[in-house]
């Protein structure tokens, strides 16, 4: 975690894609053992790769109105997930 905190000024988009693919490899195997968590897991995949896209459309084109919020809401709603794992 402490590699994580000292990298992320440098390298924002390796530390957010290292987290993310940890996140989702510990969400498959929840939702291999539990099928009630399958749509849950797609959506939160899906929310991963749209927030990843829109993350790096950010970087690529900075003055493009709502990208940034786009790549918000799609991390919340990825984020809104997760609450799935919790019950």
């Amino acid at each position: 975690m402490a590699a994580s905190a000292l990298a992320l000024p440098f390298q924002p988009l390796v530390v957010s894609a290292v987290h993310t693919g940890m996140m989702e490899v510990a969400f498959a195997k929840r939702a291999l053992e539990d099928p009630d968590l399958k749509m849950a897991h797609d959506v939160h995949k899906m929310s991963s790769l749209l927030g990843g896209a829109l993350f790096i459309a950010d970087d690529i084109f900075p003055e493009t109105p709502f990208i940034h919020a786009g790549w918000h809401l799609a991390a919340a709603i990825g984020v809104g997930t997760c609450n799935k794992l919790l019950q």
